[in-house]
């Protein structure tokens, strides 16, 4: 009798098992299967008068400043690298997973920066916080600084 027993019940065990909604170690939100989400933050500000804004630990953006790579005004920025959760950005998602328009014609995303017509919409008429407007001739002249820049970064 006990022979015919314990199949049935090793096949109770595992439709119990399977219909469990229980909170294994390999997916457990931070805090338990209970916990809220967390509320998502701002990326902090950055670069010359907090002007931008982190997109990764070595990179700051922000209109009128363009993109500032690997340079001493994103020592911030890798201060949020150190916190648990990812922060948001402002800007539409663009180019690569995770990335968003940083500046005009600029994609950024926690690594790197692209250029990116998607993000050029408003490239001509820009205006920055001070009031001053991006012209097509600085702007693109900032995509071209920003290109060099990150070319002379890349080890060879």
């Amino acid at each position: 009798m006990s022979d015919s027993l314990l199949p049935a019940c090793v096949l109770c065990l595992l439709a119990l098992s399977a219909l469990s909604s229980a909170c294994y170690i390999q997916n457990c939100p931070r805090g338990g299967k209970r916990s809220q989400p967390e509320p998502v933050r701002q990326c902090p500000a950055c670069g010359p008068g907090n002007q931008g804004h982190c997109f990764g630990p070595s990179i700051c953006c922000g209109a009128g400043l363009g993109c500032l790579l690997g340079s001493p005004e994103t020592l911030s920025c890798m201060e949020e690298n150190l916190l648990p959760g990812p922060c948001e950005t402002d800007g539409t998602s663009c180019g690569a997973p995770g990335g968003r328009c940083a500046t005009p014609g600029i994609c950024c995303d926690s690594e790197s920066c692209v250029l990116d017509p998607d993000c050029s919409e408003d490239v001509g008429s820009h205006q920055t916080e001070d009031g001053v407007g991006l012209k097509g001739v600085s702007g693109e002249m900032l995509l071209r600084l920003l290109n060099l820049a990150t070319r002379r970064q890349r080890p060879f």
